[in-house]
């Protein structure tokens, strides 16, 4: 298993940069990439076992990818990874019947306009949910100011805005993962935060490396 924090490090204006991860010693232990050219969203771990790779099921030439399968080295399908959306407003009870809940969270985001953060599911291969990857609640609320109008009009502003995500498994909070305020390198600190097993750390990992591959491009999307 690796020794944590692990810190995620690649290129903040590559197209598809190499992420380099090192751990708490400073050692590199592996290195991940988004494939460009395939038909199916694929990204790659390599490390001194082998190769896992996170790969779509749903063909992104026609379809948008929302569920990724993590594979082994040796081809063993461990796991699912399903996007999702979170608010703000998730979480909170507005009575205390749950369908009625429900439905005024619903209509106080529809009239509050609230954005939605997209979230991952971590599902075990058979679609039962084991845990989520997801910003904390501080990173939605800021979510909701309109930044943009800042960021777009000074250069490099948006590299100081700096989301946390909680990362749980068994309905236990087990990681935490916080995007560093830099310039010209993207970095991201992965903390464990309780005991979790190798097999637990095959799934979690590559879940977190889709989740930094596709936050970045969002990130991006909404600030710059």
């Amino acid at each position: 298993m690796f020794q944590y924090p692990l810190t995620f490090s690649f290129s903040a204006f590559a197209v598809s940069p190499t992420i380099q991860v090192k751990d708490a010693a400073g050692r590199v232990v592996f290195t991940a990439a988004k494939k460009l050219m395939s038909a199916k969203d694929e990204i790659s771990l390599n490390v001194s076992g082998g190769t896992f790779k996170v790969i779509s099921q749903e063909n992104r030439i026609t379809d948008i990818p929302s569920n990724w399968d993590i594979i082994t080295p040796d081809g063993q399908t461990i796991g699912v990874i399903d996007d999702d959306f979170v608010t703000a407003l998730d979480g909170m009870k507005f009575a205390n019947n749950p369908a009625l809940s429900d439905f005024l969270a619903g209509s106080a985001h529809r009239s509050l306009g609230l954005r939605a953060a997209p979230m991952y599911w971590i599902k075990d291969p058979s679609g039962i949910q084991l845990g989520f990857i997801a910003p904390d609640q501080k990173s939605l609320a800021i979510e909701q100011i309109p930044l943009y109008q800042f960021t777009r009009q000074l250069p490099f502003a948006s590299r100081l805005i700096a989301p946390f995500y909680v990362i749980q498994l068994g309905g236990k909070l087990v990681m935490k993962l916080r995007k560093e305020r830099t310039f010209f390198v993207d970095t991201y600190t992965l903390q464990a935060v309780e005991p979790f097993t190798e097999a637990d750390e095959k799934l979690l990992v590559p879940s977190v490396v889709l989740t930094i591959v596709y936050e970045r491009q969002r990130l991006k999307d909404l600030y710059e």
